[in-house]
């Protein structure tokens, strides 16, 4: 695997980068992607952070939108309702995420892309690649 100019694997940053997106440490992960993007400019590795970037960016959002939806809570007959479908909403969100942040890690570990469904696609858009061949 390659060496950056830090003398680090360009598949350190990118498993470090799965891992810290589970953990919801965005701004750790912002601060991997601009060493890797920016930096090392590594193509792949850019890549895989910035698929790494989507799996938090959708946890944090489907978040935010369920806490903007929590005055819900409060409504008498509504509140045990919403209060049992807001846990499963994160309990399988958490899933979801961590399964794909699993893939992407032990992927990049061995050197291949991550191909996150969606976040792969994204990530090729940023650095204007274009894929032909594919079934969409």
């Amino acid at each position: 695997m390659e060496k950056g100019k830090f003398g680090i694997r360009m598949c350190f940053y990118t498993a470090l980068a799965f891992l810290l997106a589970y953990l919801g440490y965005s701004t750790v992960l912002f601060l991997i992607a601009g060493v890797v993007i920016f930096v090392e400019k590594n193509e792949w590795a850019g890549r895989q952070v910035i698929q790494a970037i989507c799996l938090c960016f959708l946890s944090n959002l489907v978040h935010t939108l369920l806490s903007i939806l929590d005055p819900i809570s409060r409504i008498p007959m509504l509140g045990m309702a919403w209060s049992i479908g807001n846990s499963l909403v994160n309990s399988l969100l958490s899933i979801v995420v961590l399964v794909f942040c699993i893939i992407g890690f032990l992927n990049n570990i061995k050197g291949k892309e991550a191909n996150i469904i969606g976040a792969s696609k994204l990530a090729d858009w940023a650095y204007g690649i274009v894929r032909s061949g594919q079934n969409s």
